[in-house]
């Protein structure tokens, strides 16, 4: 077995670094600790990638998912995420850079607003980490579904009211996608980043709905009509008030009701060198 040849040492026909290589979807059972409801067990989705310099032909696969298995026992924290960045530098690619991403859908369970029903609802939210340059940084960003009620068309309904006619504003199913650079040591939770986007635009939508929350959904909604502008406004807000966020970028989608088109708006919080929406949305 010690004489069995391994092609992946030998050169590489073409000499070009390769900035990121590894596997994606390695589907695992992870710990997260939850702010709410303590430890529980999700599903993640992981990828996994090195660089590689030109003089190497390649990696050794199998190594990455060997050595994410030990720390699957553990709650995935920032610090899991620095200690299995610094294990790919020792095990798959010494002196490289490393990265590492974990995707789950993070269940709250939501109160309807009047009739206290409650229920699961889902969130999709990942954890990425990066080593480079031997300087550890994470990541976090979740995905947020919200409503929106057209001020416009608001405004129009009520221009017909005054004629003695009536209409009704249209509304739209719309997202927030927020990525943010924890300000390490500091601690972010996926919990905090959602509620305070839904704090923000108010206008958030339910499991369980009786007549009497659907009532009281709508007249959330008359009292909160918001432009994409508006909705990514008061959630940039909301990111700038945290202390604990380096860095932000945030995403919102309008998915129109009376065109075939998407409104949309992407932010970032502007620091030198820091994130954008050209590079990671």
């Amino acid at each position: 077995m010690k004489n069995l040849p391994d092609i992946q040492c030998s050169k590489p026909e073409i000499e070009i670094p390769i900035y990121q290589v590894g596997v994606q979807n390695v589907r695992v059972p992870i710990k997260l600790e939850s702010y709410f409801t303590g430890q529980h067990e999700v599903v993640a989705k992981v990828n996994m990638t090195t660089n590689l310099n030109k003089d190497t032909k390649g990696i050794s696969m199998s190594r990455l998912h060997r050595n994410l298995i030990p720390y699957l026992n553990e709650p995935l924290k920032h610090q899991t995420l620095h200690a299995i960045l610094e294990d790919f530098k020792l095990n798959v690619n010494d002196d490289t850079d490393s990265f590492i991403k974990f995707e789950f859908d993070l269940q709250l369970n939501k109160k309807s607003p009047l009739s206290d029903h409650c229920a699961p609802q889902f969130y999709e939210c990942s954890f990425e980490g990066r080593l480079t340059d031997k300087s550890f940084r994470f990541f976090e960003k979740v995905k947020v579904q919200y409503a929106s009620y057209c001020p416009c068309s608001a405004s129009l309904c009520a221009a017909l009211e005054s004629t003695g006619s009536m209409g009704f504003p249209h509304a739209q199913r719309c997202y927030a996608e927020i990525l943010v650079e924890v300000n390490l040591p500091q601690i972010v939770w996926l919990e905090e980043l959602i509620c305070n986007t839904e704090d923000s635009v108010k206008t958030i939508p339910y499991p369980i709905l009786k007549r009497v929350d659907e009532q009281e959904v709508a007249r959330i909604a008359a009292e909160n009509p918001m432009f994409v502008e508006d909705s990514i406004r008061k959630i940039s807000h909301s990111l700038d008030t945290n202390n604990n966020i380096l860095d932000w970028l945030v995403k919102c989608t309008h998915e129109e009701s009376i065109h075939p088109s998407e409104a949309i708006a992407i932010n970032w919080k502007g620091i030198e060198g820091g994130l954008s929406g050209l590079m990671y949305l």
